[in-house]
């Protein structure tokens, strides 16, 4: 650091030679310089409301304006500090008795506390004649003139006493400054900690004095936040949390860990919301991180401690490019009364996406969804015309949920009724399209007769396909993976082949034998009313669940292929090691149940993408949702949309932990010294070229 700027000060009898400064007090003999910095957000209060932002303060009026020539450099312009304050009051609309502390420059010199307190009081008088009813201090006692920041400091003490509702004191004030009556002022010297109360049901106001070396005035109001309103004070409720922990290496990451561990210990339930927005979206990504989730208070802590003692591992984001991820579509079977009921109570984006659904799909049904998923026509579920459309409901919510946190597909695939859903997500179909399709697709099966059955049976397909032809009538319906397979034709037939095979069979709960000679009528309608439907190439990766090969262009919007693959085989076993072979990282099994994913880990060879499941029957949909979304980001190194994830949740910003910078002393290599002559002046920094390091 160079001396000059210290010398110049002890010339001009700026700097205190005993070390303190003395804000208005008899004994000022100037300020001490101080070191800091001080960064402060401005953001309009409205966009601030409306982003449920933490408002420390609100910025009620401002001014600025220049000295001119005075008859010294260190010799302020009392008439014009007077002049900004008058405008700045003008500015912000309210009058000096509604505010009750005045940060003051007041640097500690005997001409210019003074003269400082002069302008004070003719700009207040002009508006009130009240004596000694406001507090008057300065920070520069208590951490010193910090030069460029000062003033900022001043405004965060301000913000900080309107938010405790204390005055805080100004330190080493011992016999106010002789030349200043404060008894005919309106002021009072805030020596010591004082309560500040509203009053008339007021907010409490303050204001903020800095005063440049150069001449330049400023004069701030500055009023207390506004409280949100109580009602939605804890947001929208939620039945598990994901948090973020990021950092600049593995160590910095599990040492924030461990902080917020002992801070979401000690928060109530209803408000881990707050924690979990602000950890989330008010900290910037960083190259090492984790993310965890939990229930209750107890449950987060506890893991954000296991990645603190490094029971958790850290992910580093590396430069490559995003992990692939694949999206699975459940087929039919896997609908049960209440499905997506808990997500649709706790996350906007999926409630507003099965809304639309239901809405668009009020022509094609006589049930409404919700009642179908969970309300008094809950029972009719079991039936395929109410069955289809609203497992594809909840897996377009499903997709919309994802995509908004940032997880979106890169190639899909379907079994059977999941192949229209996938195909809406690659781009085929549109909405509206995909929900007139999925009804007619149900009330055109569920008219055909209910004599059939169907059955799993552990086997391979050629041992299967020979038992098979000595039970006409039976077929294949769907090749599961190498030894699973489901059988579909007649009642009777198929439970004679279920007597007699010796391999090991399950009988499944169905109303029709799908994928049988019994859904031929079903074929021409179908594609007729597909044929009628625009419909678009695939925009990504699409697999075929019909031929196990990915889809053409053609074969994306022949309108014959979707109605054969009602009556034809579903050949998930080829289609999944079609898609294996486009490498994802992860694979998503987007439906109510996971019937899916435990096919697929018997079919694909290690190592195995990272399985991911949506909702599971008989557990909390939040819960489920939130692990899985942990773990994508966790396995993959993808990051997730953090501020869409507590979008219409009514979550606000919140006090957090510090960032655990390392720190590391910086200290300057001892200076060689040499006897000097005694030099009048100032004892500690008047003394030039004390170092020979300093010397010319």
């Amino acid at each position: 650091m160079s001396p000059q700027y210290f010398q110049l000060g002890s010339r001009l009898r700026s700097f205190s030679p005993t070390g303190r400064s003395r804000a208005f007090d008899a004994a000022a003999d100037g300020f001490v310089p101080g070191e800091g910095v001080v960064s402060v957000v401005l953001k309009p209060l409205e966009a601030a409301l409306r982003d449920r932002d933490r408002v420390r303060g609100v910025i009620r009026g401002t001014a600025v304006n220049h000295g001119g020539r005075t008859s010294g450099l260190t010799v302020p312009n009392g008439a014009a500090q007077q002049e900004v304050v008058i405008a700045a009051l003008a500015d912000a609309g309210v009058t000096p008795e509604s505010i009750g502390l005045v940060e003051a420059h007041g640097t500690g010199t005997g001409l210019g506390d003074p003269i400082e307190v002069e302008g004070l009081t003719r700009a207040w008088r002009r508006f009130t004649t009240r004596s000694q009813f406001c507090a008057l201090g300065s920070l520069k006692s208590n951490i010193g003139h910090l030069e460029p920041a000062a003033g900022l400091a001043g405004l965060v003490k301000v913000l900080l006493a309107l938010e405790h509702g204390v005055v805080p004191p100004t330190a080493n004030v011992t016999r106010p400054n002789d030349h200043i009556r404060f008894e005919g002022t309106p002021f009072h010297l805030a020596d010591r900690p004082l309560a500040w109360p509203r009053t008339d049901g007021l907010p409490r106001r303050a204001a903020v004095s800095a005063f440049g070396m150069g001449g330049v005035n400023a004069h701030v109001v500055v009023e207390e936040a506004p409280h949100p309103p109580a009602s939605d004070a804890p947001g929208l409720p939620q039945d598990s949390h994901l948090v973020r922990v990021g950092g600049a290496d593995e160590a910095a990451v599990r040492a924030l860990a461990a902080a917020y561990a002992d801070q979401v210990a000690a928060t109530p339930d209803d408000r881990l919301g707050h924690v979990a927005f602000t950890a989330n979206t008010g900290r910037a990504a960083q190259r090492h991180r984790v993310a965890v989730h939990g229930a209750t208070a107890r449950e987060l802590a506890d893991r954000l401690g296991d990645v603190a003692a490094g029971r958790t591992p850290v992910v580093r984001r590396t430069g490559t490019s995003a992990a692939t991820t694949a999206f699975l579509f459940t087929g039919q079977g896997s609908q049960y009364p209440g499905m997506g009921r808990n997500l649709y109570a706790t996350e906007p984006a999926f409630r507003d996406a099965l809304d639309e659904c239901a809405e668009l799909l009020t022509p094609h049904t006589d049930v409404a969804l919700t009642d179908l998923l969970w309300g008094d026509g809950r029972h009719l579920l079991e039936r395929t015309r109410y069955a289809q459309p609203a497992i594809v409901a909840v897996e377009v919510a499903l997709v919309r949920h994802l995509e908004a946190a940032g997880v979106r597909p890169d190639a899909v695939a379907g079994h059977s009724l999941g192949e229209l859903t996938a195909a809406w997500a690659a781009g085929v179909l549109q909405l509206p399209d995909l929900l007139r399709l999925t009804a007619l697709r149900g009330r055109l099966m569920q008219d055909r007769p209910t004599t059939g059955a169907m059955a799993v049976v552990h086997t391979d397909a050629d041992t299967l396909a020979a038992a098979l032809r000595n039970h006409p009538g039976l077929e294949i319906a769907a090749y599961n993976a190498p030894r699973v397979h489901t059988v579909t034709g007649p009642a009777d037939a198929l439970t004679r082949f279920c007597d007699e095979t010796p391999h090991r069979t399950r009988r499944l709960t169905v109303s029709h034998a799908f994928h049988s000679a019994d859904m031929e009528p079903v074929v021409a309608p179908f594609a007729e009313a597909v044929a009628a439907t625009a419909l678009k190439p695939p925009a990504i990766g699409f697999v075929s669940t019909l031929t196990g090969t990915w889809h053409t262009p053609d074969s994306a919007v022949d309108g014959d292929h979707w109605a054969e693959a009602i009556r034809r085989p579903v050949r998930f076993t080829e289609a999944l090691a079609t898609l294996a072979g486009a490498g994802p990282r992860a694979v998503w099994e987007i439906g109510p149940h996971p019937h899916l994913t435990p096919l697929a880990r018997n079919i694909l060879a290690e190592p195995h993408p990272v399985w991911l499941t949506t909702l599971h029957q008989g557990r909390t949909d939040q819960t489920r949702l939130h692990a899985a979304l942990a773990a994508h980001h966790n396995l993959t190194g993808t990051d997730l949309n953090w501020s869409a994830l507590h979008e219409g949740k009514g979550h606000r910003t919140t006090t957090l932990p510090l960032y655990p910078f390392h720190r590391k002393t910086l200290v300057a290599p001892p200076a060689r010294r040499e006897p000097v002559a005694p030099a009048a002046g100032h004892p500690l920094f008047d003394r030039p070229n004390e170092h020979r390091s300093e010397g010319p």
